[in-house]
């Protein structure tokens, strides 16, 4: 079979390929020349069967010979440009390796350099130290020289400056404030007096220190207006913070009064004279009252528990109870102090240590310095050493521990006392077991005892129990064992210890709890807080008392009505006038200005709610108070 003109010619074997390449190419024949030895030429349209096997052939011979020389010449190429990759490579390897052995030389020269500028340093420090060493013992004898030379002359000048400020406090005579004349107040001017109230208004009055006692005068023709009753129990200090100058403060236990000078010379002279007032009322005494002054209402006349008209003192009255006329801590005889919270009397050394404990533990009061509500005073009779001591000291004799004697140390005593009332260690045996009976005592005859035991309940519990039957020993078993004053009981409408005492209208033992911490804002599962129930239950002494402990008389129950409006429903004529007067308090104290009737009003209404609370009962509620 022929081929056709337009067929690929086979492939040549390898080496055929070869040798071709290595043959000359024989030169083409010319048909011009004679000799004729080339094949004749073909006419066109002639085919490979037509013309033989020669005129086929003739076509693909000549690509053949093309295709070897194009890969000769990529074939160079690609050797020349891998040879030139190559001996680059070899010159980036010999520069890294060159670089490498660099480095190591070059960071051991640093190194060497380093150390070699360390040792140069420390040997020239150490050398510089060691030339200055006679210099500096020298240096410190100086040193202490001078330090001695500097405290002598400190000190020379404190006693020259003494010296001097007495002088000129002597010397000196400023306007507004006088030294005192024979008979005279010791100290009286014109002051600047910063209000109590939210305002912090200033006001300008006349002065004077009188009787152990510091007082002012509003007009001429007014009474005196003490500020502090006692000055055994003030100190005073300079303000130096606030924003006026030459301003100084008295401090009590129970309030502080400021006050501003015209001048800082007139600032020292009050200071130097209540200083001096201070230690004059601890040597000579108490407060005396001025000719033709009364002594302040309240601070021993308030009547005894037993409503005697002619009244006696508190100090008499809670030193009849058993075991109240010595310290309940050493025993010490004729205790002047006493726990509020707890019931019982102090010496002033135990007084001291109970102070320090805070009033989360004990409040302490004076009985003959302090003014003392008639319901706080039945608190304390109530109570009393021997009563709180049973619960407190139950477990002395049983764990063998001393009791500090009359006239011990100050460390002693606060031993004791913390180990008693802060560590708790001799509380009685488990919660809720009748105390030991109560000695009786001279007086009226005492209420009946209990018809139950109190059952063996957790504290708060306990509490709540106590507070229902108004048996303030057990209450005070309690709070000794950790009960919350403020504990509620889920299962009857989230009611409170307080509003237990409120629905047995027990004055006592509500002012118990508000004295160990309870809320007076204390609201049940209806919103009613102790003041709404005593509205509610027509107790005109107990809202009284709420009212006097800071009750909120805007607080709405659940039903969104005030104690006001309560009273008002109810026709309760006292208590809606005790709501108005706090209401008009209220007002005045935003505006500035102070109601004596307010304060008179309540006064009233407690020693009537303590002494006669007959006279408080409603048609409806005939039950005592106490």
């Amino acid at each position: 079979m022929g081929q056709s003109h337009g067929s690929i010619p086979p492939p040549c074997p390898p080496g055929a390929a070869g040798q071709h390449r290595g043959r000359p190419k024989p030169p083409h024949p010319n048909p011009a020349q004679g000799g004729g030895a080339g094949p004749a030429p073909r006419p066109p349209g002639v085919g490979a069967g037509g013309g033989g096997p020669a005129g086929g052939a003739a076509a693909p011979r000549g690509g053949a010979a093309e295709a070897p020389l194009e890969a000769r010449e990529a074939e160079a190429a690609v050797g020349g440009a891998r040879g030139a990759a190559r001996a680059r490579g070899l010159d980036y390897v010999l520069q890294l390796n060159v670089i490498q052995e660099r480095k190591k030389t070059e960071l051991l020269h640093f190194v060497l350099a380093l150390l070699e500028a360390q040792a140069t340093f420390f040997s020239q420090g150490h050398h510089r130290a060691t030339s200055t060493q006679q210099y500096r013992g020298q240096l410190g004898v100086q040193l202490d020289r001078m330090e001695l030379e500097g405290a002598r002359k400190q000190r020379d000048m404190e006693q020259r400056h003494a010296v001097l400020r007495q002088q000129d406090l002597s010397q000196e005579a400023v306007g507004g404030a006088t030294e005192a004349a024979p008979g005279a107040p010791p100290m009286q001017g014109y002051l600047y007096k910063r209000a109590s109230n939210a305002f912090r208004t200033w006001s300008r009055r006349w002065f004077c220190i009188q009787s152990n006692q510091l007082v002012y005068i509003k007009r001429a023709r007014d009474p005196p207006t003490v500020v502090m009753e006692d000055l055994r129990l003030c100190t005073a200090k300079s303000c130096p913070d606030l924003e006026r100058r030459f301003c100084f403060e008295v401090l009590s236990p129970s309030k502080s009064c400021v006050l501003q000078a015209d001048s800082a010379a007139q600032q020292r002279l009050w200071l130097g004279a209540v200083q001096s007032a201070i230690a004059c009322a601890f040597t000579g005494g108490g407060p005396q009252s001025a000719p033709g002054q009364q002594p302040p209402e309240g601070l021993d006349a308030v009547p005894g528990p037993e409503g005697d008209p002619s009244g006696c003192s508190v100090l008499e009255t809670v030193l009849r109870v058993p075991g109240n006329r010595s310290c309940c801590e050493c025993r010490e005889p004729g205790p002047a102090w006493a726990s509020v919270n707890l019931g019982i009397t102090l010496c002033i050394q135990c007084s001291g240590i109970h102070r320090s404990l805070g009033v989360h533990f004990s409040k302490v009061r004076s009985l003959t310095l302090d003014s003392w509500e008639p319901e706080l005073v039945k608190v304390m009779c109530e109570l009393g050493n021997s009563t709180l001591n049973r619960i407190y000291e139950a477990r002395v004799e049983e764990m063998g521990v001393k009791r500090p004697p009359p006239g011990c140390s100050r460390a002693q005593r606060e031993e004791w006392i913390r180990a008693k009332y802060v560590h708790r260690k001799f509380l009685p045996r488990p919660l809720g077991a009748p105390l030991r009976p109560r000695p009786p005592r001279p007086g009226p005859a005492p209420a009946p005892p209990e018809a139950e035991p109190p059952p063996c309940l957790h504290p708060g519990a306990l509490l709540y129990w106590a507070a229902q039957r108004r048996c303030l020993p057990t209450m005070a078993e309690a709070i000794a064992h950790g009960a919350d004053p403020g504990w509620a009981n889920g299962a009857e409408g989230n009611s409170t210890p307080l509003l237990q005492a409120v629905a047995a209208n027990s004055l006592l033992a509500s002012e118990f709890l508000l004295q160990n911490g309870a809320n007076v804002n204390q609201s049940d599962g209806k919103g009613r807080g102790p003041l709404h129930h005593a509205t509610l239950r027509g107790h005109t002494g107990l809202a009284c008392l709420f009212l006097k402990r800071g009750a909120d008389i805007n607080a709405v129950d659940a039903e969104g009505k005030d104690p006001l409006s309560i009273a008002i429903d109810l026709a309760n004529a006292d208590i809606v006038t005790l709501l108005r007067l706090a209401k008009m308090k209220e007002m005045d104290v935003a505006q500035g200005q102070t109601d004596a009737t307010f304060l008179d009003v309540f006064r009233d209404i407690s020693l009537m709610a303590s002494d006669h609370p007959e006279k408080l009962a409603r048609p409806h509620s005939k039950r005592s108070t106490l």
